[in-house]
């Protein structure tokens, strides 16, 4: 159904003037009711995507089987009405009505695809952007948005795992040239704009030879002497750009190679950790929030609270806890509070293991609590007091597509987590940092949404910080067993609305019990 080519336009042609009305014989799994209720139009696809959808990858035309029916609706509407071009695909939109458009789409999307085995995908290939990005250009890992293994999330985000090469490559020049447009808030647009040839080439082979499945998550490359800076291209380097601007002169991290000996492994593992702490520490985790979530760059990002400003920062006095605490502690707290588990013990080797991630970043930066770009860069007051009705607006417009339109997240096709939920039994309870208004909108302001930081007004990141934050979630861990003491000793502030009543509701009242909890949410749900 996505051919590229337009000398494809003939051969499809002369399908259809032949009027094919029967559907070749898909393959042996396949069979079924999918099958059986194939919709006539089938045929016709069948000719260039395969018997069943499963992408002709000589001609570089893309896997249908398995794709989430509303996204390929979506890229039906979009050859219809030119917001996708595409010779032979446009006229054969046009001529298909609604009802044919959601026929094709729910049994190509219910052919599923074939399962493989859990484990590592990492396939050999220069995964550097499918899984780390480059945030020197706004450039988040393609897996943030489009799931472990390139899984998908929901509608909006394909799949790209086992797409020939050819069609990735095409799609994302197809953005970069203006051909293909349509993409919520414009991301793929200016993303593949910051592309260059190699980097095309290196995204859709990387993509490419992952089998289609639905098990296992993509753990980060394991290799510890990758050399990302040596390996990329030129422009990579130029990581004091990032887009934090705000942290102009501040000192950046070496982009060197992980060391390949016995203390490389550990600082490897803090890094994987840091990565995906819902698989390397399982057992201190309480949701499916990631320390990238809020630490963007694999904790380098000036202004993104970088790890390596916090590695230097301590011992230091939090008032949050009442004593001079130690770097170990803090992490600790990050367990607790915004991953909503438990904190490992001290000593534990998930505890040393990010220690050594942080201090391996660290290494030349001065031993100084006030480092430039630690932190997150505090936007100016808004004009008008912050307000929820507005900051709905803007969630609805900027953030539902990622978060849900009820803020609980999104998982990934695979079952892996997605995008993390901002309220309700999911997201980071009530001790977080991120509960502090002034905090969200910071982080907000310099990095919402993922590759447009800094596009929203200080309004917007003002209204729709308050907005996120006047919802319920799970309760403070320090608890007392009232919500008006708890809200005295530890939220006694305006920053935050724990105790606070929002529409005839005191925040905090009904909140479920801190920690984990096994997960109900459906994969690839999320209210969006």
């Amino acid at each position: 159904m996505f051919p590229h080519r337009a000398d494809a336009a003939v051969r499809t042609a002369v399908v259809l003037l032949a009027s094919l009305s029967q559907l070749p014989n898909a393959n042996a799994e396949d069979t079924g009711s999918a099958r059986r209720s194939a919709p006539a139009a089938a045929a016709s696809c069948a000719s260039c995507h395969g018997q069943s959808g499963e992408a002709n990858a000589a001609a570089g035309f893309p896997r249908l089987k398995g794709l989430p029916a509303a996204y390929q609706i979506r890229q039906l509407d979009a050859f219809a009405d030119g917001t996708r071009q595409s010779a032979v695909m446009a006229p054969l939109a046009r001529s298909l009505g609604a009802r044919d458009r959601t026929q094709l789409a729910d049994y190509y999307a219910a052919l599923g695809a074939r399962a493989r085995q859990s484990g590592n995908a990492s396939n050999g290939g220069d995964d550097r952007l499918a899984l780390r990005g480059r945030w020197s250009e706004e450039i988040p890992a393609c897996v943030q948005c489009h799931g472990e293994n390139g899984s998908g999330i929901g509608a909006a985000f394909p799949p790209l795992a086992a797409q020939p090469s050819a069609y990735l490559a095409a799609q994302l020049r197809a953005w970069q040239r203006g051909t293909r447009r349509g993409d919520p808030l414009a991301m793929m647009q200016r993303i593949a704009s910051r592309l260059s040839d190699v980097d095309v080439r290196a995204v859709a082979d990387y993509f490419a030879a992952i089998p289609a499945g639905v098990a296992g998550p993509t753990a980060p490359t394991a290799a510890p002497a990758v050399a990302r800076a040596a390996e990329a291209p030129s422009h990579a380097a130029k990581r004091p750009e990032s887009g934090a601007a705000a942290g102009q002169g501040a000192f950046v991290p070496a982009d060197v190679p992980i060391p390949d000996d016995d203390f490389g492994k550990v600082v490897q593992l803090g890094r994987q950790i840091f990565d995906d702490p819902g698989r390397y520490a399982r057992r201190y985790v309480g949701n499916d929030l990631r320390c990238t979530s809020c630490h963007l760059d694999e904790g380098r990002r000036v202004g993104s609270a970088p790890m390596w400003a916090a590695y230097v920062s301590y011992p230091a006095y939090r008032k949050k806890n009442g004593h001079v605490n130690t770097f170990a502690e803090r992490l600790q707290g990050c367990f607790r509070y915004s991953m909503n588990g438990q904190a490992p013990p001290l000593g534990d080797a998930v505890l040393v293991a990010l220690e050594s991630y942080s201090y391996w970043m660290a290494r030349g930066a001065p031993l100084d609590p006030n480092i430039a770009g630690r932190g997150y860069v505090k936007p100016p007051k808004p004009a008008l007091p912050p307000d929820r009705a507005r900051g709905a607006v803007v969630y609805a417009q900027k953030c539902a597509l990622c978060h849900g339109k009820n803020g609980d997240g999104q998982g990934a096709n695979d079952g892996s987590p997605g995008f993390p939920a901002l309220w309700g039994a999911d997201s980071y309870n009530w001790g977080a940092g991120m509960v502090n208004v002034t905090n969200a909108a910071a982080f907000i302001k310099s990095s919402m949404p993922l590759s447009l930081g800094g596009t929203l007004t200080d309004q917007e990141a003002w209204d729709v910080a308050l907005f996120v934050n006047s919802h319920e979630r799970p309760q403070d861990p320090r608890y007392t067993g009232s919500v008006a003491a708890t809200q005295a000793r530890f939220h006694d502030a305006d920053d935050s609305l724990y105790g606070q009543r929002v529409d005839g509701y005191v925040l905090g009242s009904s909140s479920v019990s801190p920690g984990h909890r096994p997960r109900e949410r459906a994969s690839g749900s999320g209210g969006s």
